[in-house]
Order: structure tokens, then C-alpha cells, then sequence
């Protein structure tokens, strides 16, 4: 089977509430992508082509069990019933859409053993089946427990460094933090503190930078709080803690 040219991988976190402004607006899918992978239980909440769900669903049992009115008990209720192919990391005779995800074969052609979550995973395998377009929603990685959600993000980030040296083109809302696309270009610059790094577009996809020295230079205060490292890392986390709050 001829694999797609563009994908949209969706996950749990805020910006894919874009996904749905964006095909509210197109009125098809098909305007941004081939095909749709939902990871995990997202495959039951749109239209998806392919469902990603990493997790050994024996262990998935296990904690079904013992919280028998959990998201996962849930989840796994569909999962036995879907018809959508779920890429998995073993397969299971009660959950007939699960196929193995081919590790062997992305270890030999990727070269990198490094995947600690599913959307990882999923980006991988678009590479590997060699997609030419991935756009990602609700991939953020926005949790208060920052050292676990960016261990996450810094696995996916990897796979689309690999995914843009083959030239496969990226896509990202502007509201998620994946690759900061949620600052401004300014702040994706580290170093340039005194200067305005003005981008020109030249027209063939190559950039023209032009350097315009600040007429004042950040105060003390502003410089040790760019260099201030307690405040969560993503900005999501905090407008999140102030939705909450008021």
C-alpha cells in the first residue's frame, strides 16, 4: 500500500484544539493531510486513519482492573472493538485491530533506539514509511511534573530533527510548545540580547537576517529573569495554573 504524503499525528495536550479550528474552518481533513493518527484514546474521539497506542495493553489490563471506572478501563472497551488499525507494541488475540509496530525495521533503517512515548513513535514511523509532510496537534507536553513531560518532548523534538534533515516538511500550531513554536521568533534565539534579529523573506525559501542594535539594553532585573530557571520551562503550564485559579 502507497504510503501517504502528509500526516497529522494528534495528541492529548492543548493545541489540538487547532486541529479542530482548522478543519471546522477547511471543511475537510483531507485540506491538511492524507490520513489522521490518533494517539491513544483520541482514536475514538475523530475521524482517524490510524490509531498509535505503545502501551502493552496486558499492562493496560492490569490497571484497568484495579481502577475498574478509569480513562483506561475505558479506553480499553473501545480498543477490543475499533476496526481502525492500532500500531502497538505487541499484539493481542481480544483486540483484533492491534498490529505490532515493526521495530526491527526502524532500528535498521533509523539507526536510533530512543523512544520513551508513543508520539515518538509515531513520528518515527512516518518517517519510516516516508511521509513528506507530518503536521502535529496537542503534542505539547504541558503537565506541572516538568521533568517527565520534557524528557517526552525532547524524544519527539529529536525524531523531527531526523524527520527535517530527510526534508520532510514540519507543521505546528502556533500555540504549542513543541520546538517553542508558542514564543515569539525573538525568544527562539538564545544569545541575541541587544540586537533585533529582523527576518526577510527572499523569496526562494532562503532568509535574509538584518541586525538592529536595541536602543536601550535590558536592565538587571530583566536579564536574571530570562536566566531564572524555577519557572516551569513551558508557558502552557502557566496560563493553564491561572485558568484554574480565577
Amino acid at each position: 500500500m502507497e504510503a501517504p504524503e502528509r500526516v497529522a499525528i494528534l495528541g492529548l495536550g492543548p493545541s489540538i484544539n487547532q486541529y479542530l479550528e482548522f478543519t471546522k474552518r477547511n471543511g475537510n481533513r483531507r485540506t491538511l493531510c492524507d490520513e489522521v493518527w490518533g494517539i491513544n484514546a483520541l482514536g475514538d474521539v475523530f475521524n482517524c486513519d490510524k490509531i498509535f497506542h505503545m502501551d502493552d495493553v496486558r499492562v493496560q489490563e492490569i490497571r484497568a482492573k484495579a481502577k475498574p471506572a478509569s480513562n483506561i478501563a475505558a479506553m480499553l472497551e473501545w480498543l477490543k472493538t475499533t476496526t481502525v488499525p492500532v500500531i502497538t507494541s505487541r499484539a493481542h488475540p481480544d483486540y483484533p485491530a492491534l498490529q505490532e509496530f515493526p521495530l526491527e525495521d526502524v532500528l535498521n533503517k533509523l539507526q536510533f533506539d530512543y523512544f520513551n512515548s508513543t508520539a515518538a513513535y509515531a513520528v518515527a514511523y512516518a518517517i519510516h514509511i516516508g511521509v513528506k509532510e507530518i503536521s502535529l496537534f496537542g503534542v505539547d507536553y504541558t503537565y506541572p511534573n516538568a521533568h517527565d513531560a520534557e524528557k517526552g518532548r525532547g524524544c519527539v523534538e529529536f525524531w523531527l530533527g531526523i524527520a527535517s534533515a530527510r526534508g520532510i516538511k514540519i507543521r505546528l500550531p502556533q500555540n504549542t510548545s513543541l520546538m517553542d513554536a508558542i514564543l515569539p521568533r525573538k525568544d527562539r534565539l538564545y544569545g541575541y540580547d541587544t540586537q533585533e534579529v529582523v527576518f526577510h523573506d527572499v523569496g526562494d525559501g532562503s532568509l535574509r537576517l538584518e541586525f538592529k542594535d536595541l536602543e536601550e539594553l535590558p536592565t538587571a532585573e530583566q536579564i536574571e529573569a530570562d536566566y531564572d530557571h524555577t519557572a516551569h520551562p513551558n508557558p502552557l503550564v502557566e496560563y493553564a495554573d491561572e485558568v484554574r485559579s480565577s
